[in-house]
């Protein structure tokens, strides 16, 4: 059984927009003394995926759900008393992001790493500063560095502080939310060489929240690749990196710089989706080269750029598609071509799918167009309807509707 098993992962935001799916559905599993690392863009749900496992949770919660199994036990179902005595910081704790954000100024370092002692297993203040003195030296700091203030420590030894903030109550899995974030190179390197050796001698399991593809390499057992709240790709390093299937993982690996690679790193096209009013069907499909019928065009991404083709179309100059008026969308999956007659509306049907399988060749969004019909003076084009593509668990996949498989 793994240590940590979720299922259906959800978390959505309430604002006055509407719901912010900052993290929806997702599903993934770590086993003990391995690392799961969660990549992606800025945005895309790593730290609120975080924030749901830990129930870290703003006031402003529109959803939570899903399954969490902590070894034997759905942490889901515990009350928030129970969830903090039995799962938070003493078997499942959290790095987080900003060391000096994460420090007291005005307190001592010792006092701050003894917190969680004090609070949550009610011993003595002598006894947790033994603690704490045993694990800033597990960490590789002095025992002196218990009785000094943050403002006297560099970037490393405050990152040190925090890592055995959140390894002092022994803990099996500890989240580490972009743990080298403002630090320098060496210093970098220092830190996921205390965090692989403290792996190795403790048995952690750990999760790694980051944006930086080449630090995941470094700590990773599986990598999960985030866009858009969702999981769209789950494997290994060398299956990541080497035979990465999304589109969207395969872009991202082509936007990083390489050192032994004279390869221009590109730049994936567009922005990350709004999540209040995410793409139907696949989120990635309005940036993505390859998407085609099933990825999630929708009528009102079709009905501008068709208009404006159908006007250009519509001269007096010979033009094959004539008496066109207006298109409206009717739903989602329908749109409607007005004409001035039925009659005008039949003679320009055969010239009009001939001008749709020229664009579609140009304009990926046309290839959705289902089928057409002639209904008096309108001719009704119905789309292939949006699916969300299904992520294969837990063996390497991606949820994308090129692949073979990805549809059953």
């Amino acid at each position: 059984m793994p240590l940590l098993r979720a299922r259906d992962l959800t978390l959505h935001y309430r604002t006055k927009k509407g719901p912010v799916r900052a993290v929806d559905s997702i599903s993934f599993e770590i086993e003990k003394g391995t690392t799961l690392a969660l990549v992606g863009e800025s945005g895309c749900g790593k730290t609120s995926t975080a924030s749901a496992i830990l129930r870290i949770l703003p006031r402003n919660v529109d959803r939570y759900e899903g399954e969490l199994q902590f070894r034997d036990t759905d942490i889901m179902k515990l009350s928030d008393e129970e969830f903090r005595k039995q799962v938070r910081w003493s078997s499942i704790s959290i790095v987080f992001q900003g060391a000096m954000n994460a420090l007291n100024p005005t307190t001592q370092v010792g006092s701050q790493v003894a917190e969680p002692l004090l609070i949550h297993k009610d011993i003595k203040k002598l006894e947790a500063m033994d603690e704490v003195v045993s694990t800033l030296r597990r960490v590789g700091l002095p025992e002196y560095i218990a009785r000094r203030y943050p403002h006297e420590l560099s970037g490393g030894m405050k990152q040190r502080v925090v890592i055995a903030m959140a390894l002092v109550m022994k803990p099996d899995l500890v989240i580490l939310d972009e743990p080298t974030s403002a630090l320098d190179v060496m210093t970098q390197a220092n830190i996921m060489n205390l965090l692989k050796e403290l792996q190795v001698r403790q048995g952690l399991s750990y999760i790694f929240i980051t944006h930086d593809l080449g630090l995941s390499s470094e700590l990773a057992d599986k990598i999960g690749i985030m866009y858009a709240g969702q999981l769209v790709e789950v494997g290994s390093p060398d299956e990541i990196y080497r035979q990465a299937q999304h589109p969207y993982t395969r872009m991202l690996m082509s936007s990083a710089p390489r050192l032994r690679d004279e390869e221009t790193p590109q730049a994936i096209p567009g922005g990350p989706p709004n999540l209040v009013s995410p793409p139907r069907g696949c989120r990635f499909h309005p940036r993505c080269p390859y998407a085609f019928k099933p990825c999630g065009w929708i009528a009102s991404d079709l009905i501008d750029r068709l208009r404006d083709e159908l006007i250009a179309d519509r001269g007096t100059d010979g033009s094959p598609i004539r008496g066109f008026r207006e298109v409206k969308a009717q739903s989602e999956g329908q749109l409607a071509l007005e004409f001035e007659d039925g009659a005008a509306a039949k003679s320009a049907l055969h010239p009009l799918e001939s001008m749709l399988a020229e664009l579609a060749g140009r304009w990926a969004p046309i290839g959705s167009v289902d089928r057409l019909s002639v209904e008096n003076r309108w001719i009704v084009l119905r789309l292939t309807k949006p699916q969300d593509p299904v992520t294969l668990l837990p063996a390497h996949g991606a949820s994308c509707w090129l692949l073979e498989g990805a549809a059953t």
